[in-house]
């Protein structure tokens, strides 16, 4: 029989309920609202609720909210069990986000979780090697650091706009030290990016029609005069420049049209067989 489709009588309100900092949480709903359409629901975060007394405070704030859906993320069998009885009391809708994942590899493994809340953001020894890496990448944005760049473990490299810096940014948050160098046709690429091993470069491919989009939108929003820099005609040469540079250097690549900037960066470890 097909299933129906309720037609939403009035806006609901998600709230994630989470005892640290709440991005596991964050990063699942915003996954699952893709699947939505645009603006469907409201979501309101309820973070670091880690003691007995921030949880029930966050709680009588919900209880106000009439059409409430409550999706928690927390570690401590208690404090989802008050979750769940507040829901049930107030007959608002629940899910928790973790629970069911935690158990089912609990029960296939036969390993009992410590469901420690201070474990999930400890200082270890992988968090430090995230902040080098952050601090690393910084360090090589955008050209910078040249003398250096060969410490990368991966070298994004492209012409302008074509989402370098950020993608650099998450996957140095991934503990991976990386580096990118902007390209321009007028201009030699430096010698230290093209003495590096293909295992350390991956060149970055756009449309030159969406780069016009964006570029054009950067002249507007900055008030940039008009030049080659965003003329179509210049930007379908450069972006040919910059396919026979890669070629020459023998450098994986990457196409970003239609890419985001974290698919992006799964991508670059996968082409070059980083962990």
């Amino acid at each position: 029989m097909p299933r129906r489709t309720a037609t939403p009588t009035a806006k609901h309100t998600l709230h994630v309920l989470s005892d640290s900092t709440g991005n596991l949480a964050r990063h699942m709903v915003t996954a699952f609202l893709t699947q939505f359409p645009a603006g469907a629901f409201e979501v309101r975060s309820h973070n670091f609720l880690n003691t007995p007394a921030k949880l029930d405070e966050a709680l009588k704030s919900i209880a106000k909210d009439k059409h409430a859906i409550v999706l928690h993320a927390l570690v401590t069998p208690e404090a989802k069990r008050s979750a769940e009885a507040f829901c049930a009391k107030h007959k608002f809708a629940a899910c928790d986000l973790t629970g069911s994942f935690v158990d089912f590899i609990a029960t296939s493994s036969s390993v009992e979780p410590r469901r420690d809340v201070k474990k999930l953001h400890e200082v270890s020894d992988a968090y430090q090697a995230r902040i080098r890496a952050l601090e690393f990448t910084m360090e090589h944005d955008d050209g910078l650091g040249l003398d250096t760049l060969h410490e990368a473990d991966v070298v994004l490299t492209g012409v302008s706009r074509t989402s370098k810096t950020p993608t650099c940014v998450y996957l140095a948050q991934l503990g991976l030290k990386a580096a990118n160098v902007a390209l321009a046709m007028q201009v030699d690429p430096p010698a230290q990016l093209l003495k590096l091993t293909a295992k350390q470069v991956v060149g970055l491919l756009i449309d030159p029609v969406r780069l016009f989009e964006v570029r054009k939108s950067r002249q507007h929003s900055w008030s940039l005069e008009q030049s080659g820099y965003n003329e179509f005609e210049e930007i379908e040469k450069e972006v040919n420049w910059s396919k026979r540079l890669f070629a020459k250097q023998g450098w994986k690549t990457l196409d970003v049209t239609k890419t985001a900037v974290e698919e992006t960066a799964v991508k670059v470890t996968e082409l070059l067989g980083l962990r």
